[in-house]
């Protein structure tokens, strides 16, 4: 971009100028000359003065712009996925209100009418709900009238609404209906659920029973002609009865259409291999069945509606717990599917301990989101891929507190609250973050912290290997007693053992992954300037050294007087220097690298690499670049805490 500016002063005094541009935020070099770079961090500009024109040419620090610019994109992240976070849990907590406690106080009153108090159900709202209030009331008005057959009415209606259905016991009940009535037989037409051109046809009779779906175009006789007229039929006319009917021996109906809040849902049809009519009293009980039958079916298909939509609910819900844990689990991505992994040993050992089926689902729900308090840990440490200093290790300390604090009052949760508080407490009280001690910390906490356990140990870190199961195992029975419930374990081993958790859904792509970690590795280990490991990634490249390697040999490497250099020929130089130093270093086949000071190296080596040709690089470094360079042969690489002190008396010895 060019910009042309007129200048107050005078154009001899550029110099002056330059300064002063030098010292502005953002600005890492200003030249006069004008390069006319294509570079979105260069500016370039023509300034007028009174004597005459100069070009100026302005390069902002990239590095520092970045890092400003990417702390923002933190920032921003982090308060998108909180207000995320917060909109979703409110969204559970509405699911809860709307769905979840009108449909126990319909099943709470729905006990009492199983138990035979038939007291009505309050009518409130003209939701779903409303209807099935509204339609158990009818069921009850149906079931007190006077009738003497209201037993075989109330037996039909506690049949399709429990769940049984259209079963063996249905059909000795109608046959019982047949038998008081004096009916030889019926046939119950319903429109199959959800396809109103197919139809399910069941035939009972005295002896026999038989059931098939047919399209409705195939019915005959009476069967079509209650479906289009939607009334009752009464007949012992032949001509109206189909060949089927015919083969039936029906020689009279009493045909009832099954309706249910004016919509149709089928007919049940009574019939006798006689002509003689049913007295009106009779009719009147044939109707009641049929009545009967269509109001329970109706509250039937609306409880398989209802169960289909909260099995969707349920299925929602869970979806949305899993991402918000997926939202915490992808800050790191060696941590994917950990909590849900924790869950599932969390259930089968819950469920091998015999706990109730609500316990296991508390259970289940308290290890999906025992780590959710995360979010608030921040990344410095919660990434840190070496180990944590002592305060930083308090501040890891209070993810379940942020866990407890955040999910505290969502009601469907709390049975799962003890779970996610206190899942790093110890049978010994060496946990936290109460100190609780043996039983004293909640089962849920004792099941999940063995499962948590667990996982982390078989899991692959950046930093370490994972043990096999049974070594885990093993180390988990013999902290039986001082970390975990002796109980716990001796129902979990078996589990730990044998089971495998299905694969979590990869919501990651491997490209995405490896970027991640790449940036990650960058972020915490890699010196900025060399691309080397950092100082602070020592103890993680040496323990990936050894464990690679088993024996290898150490070398510190100084650049003398890098200081004077600086100071006589500039940072660049000296950081010239560096990097050429280190794309020497490079060069050493199988060599790790780590700076460990401003110019001073580490070099770790295979064993049966010679020492030679350490050297040589090193010399060849030094003809090279016009610098002495002072290698010195490590000795004590066998623990890294005695290597890291012989590298602070090499830093302070007057001669080094």
């Amino acid at each position: 971009l060019e910009v042309t500016a007129v200048a107050a002063g005078s154009k001899k005094k550029l110099d002056e100028l330059r300064e002063v541009l030098k010292r502005s935020p953002y600005v890492e070099e200003v030249s006069l000359e004008g390069r006319r770079v294509e570079d979105p961090f260069t500016l370039d500009k023509t300034l007028i003065f009174p004597d005459g024109t100069a070009a100026v040419s302005i390069r902002l620090d990239k590095e520092l712009v970045e890092e400003r610019a990417s702390a923002l994109a933190r920032s921003v992240s982090l308060i998108v996925f909180t207000i995320n976070l917060v909109f979703q849990l409110f969204f559970l907590l509405i699911l809860r209100l709307l769905y979840l406690k009108p449909l126990k106080e319909i099943r709470d009153e729905i006990d009492g009418i199983e138990e035979g108090t038939f007291q009505k159900l309050k009518e409130k709202g003209q939701d779903e709900f409303g209807r099935i209030r509204r339609s158990i009331n009818m069921m009850i008005d149906r079931i007190k009238e006077r009738d003497v057959r209201a037993e075989i009415i109330s037996q039909f209606i506690h049949l399709l609404t429990v769940g049984k259905g259209f079963n063996g016991e249905f059909v000795e009940l109608m046959r019982r209906v047949l038998e008081i009535s004096g009916m030889d037989g019926v046939i119950i037409g319903r429109f199959v659920r959800k396809e109103r051109d197919r139809i399910e046809l069941r035939v009972i009779g005295r002896e026999f029973s038989e059931v098939k779906k047919v399209n409705t175009e195939e019915l005959e006789g009476i069967e079509p002609y209650i479906l289009l007229t939607e009334k009752e039929v009464e007949t012992s006319k032949e001509e109206l009865f189909s060949k089927r009917e015919k083969e039936l021996g029906i020689r009279y109906v009493a045909g009832f259409p099954v309706k249910a809040f004016k919509n149709l849902r089928g007919f049940v049809i009574f019939f006798k291999e006689s002509k003689d009519p049913v007295t009106p009293e009779t009719k009147k009980f044939l109707r009641n069945i049929a009545r009967s039958i269509s109001v329970a079916s109706e509250i039937r298909e609306l409880f398989e509606d209802l169960r289909e939509k909260l099995r969707k609910e349920e299925k929602l819900v869970q979806e949305m717990i899993r991402t918000l844990v997926r939202g915490i689990e992808i800050r790191d991505s060696y941590t994917r599917g950990h909590s849900e992994r924790v869950a599932y040993f969390s259930k089968k050992i819950a469920e091998n301990m015999g706990l109730t089926s609500e316990k296991v689902n508390e259970v289940y729900m308290a290890a999906l989101l025992h780590d959710i308090g995360k979010i608030g840990i921040p990344d410095s440490i919660l990434l840190k891929p070496s180990r944590l200093t002592e305060k930083e290790y308090e501040i890891i300390k209070l993810h379940p507190i942020l866990s407890y604090e955040l999910l505290k009052n969502i009601e469907f949760l709390k049975g799962a609250l003890d779970g996610i508080k206190y899942h790093h407490e110890r049978w010994d009280g060496s946990g936290y973050p109460d100190g609780l001690k043996g039983k004293d910390i909640p089962l849920i906490a004792r099941i999940i912290a063995v499962a948590d356990s667990f996982d982390a140990m078989t899991s692959e870190r950046i930093y370490r290997k994972g043990f096999s199961k049974v070594e885990a195992v093993k180390e988990i029975k013999a902290l039986a007693g001082k970390h975990y419930d002796p109980e716990v374990v001796n129902n979990a081993v078996h589990i730990l053992l044998s089971e495998t958790p299905p694969t979590a859904e990869d919501y990651l792509s491997a490209k995405t992954i490896k970027e991640i970690e790449e940036r990650r590795l960058d972020y915490f280990l890699r010196d900025s300037l060399t691309g080397v490991f950092s100082r602070n990634a020592l103890e993680f490249a040496y323990a990936l050294f050894k464990e690679k390697h088993g024996s290898f040999k150490a070398f510190a490497l100084d650049v003398v007087k890098l200081r004077e250099i600086n100071i006589r020929e500039g940072w660049k130089k000296g950081d010239e220097i560096l990097k050429e130093v280190v794309k020497k270093l490079e060069e050493i086949e199988g060599a790790a690298i780590v700076r460990y000071s401003g110019d001073n190296f580490i070099i770790f080596t295979p064993e049966g690499l010679p020492d030679e040709v350490v050297r040589e690089k090193i010399e060849e470094c030094e003809n090279r670049l016009n610098v002495q360079l002072r290698l010195t042969k490590l000795k004590n690489v066998g623990d890294v805490e005695l290597l890291k002190q012989d590298l602070t008396k090499l830093e302070f010895e007057e001669n080094w």
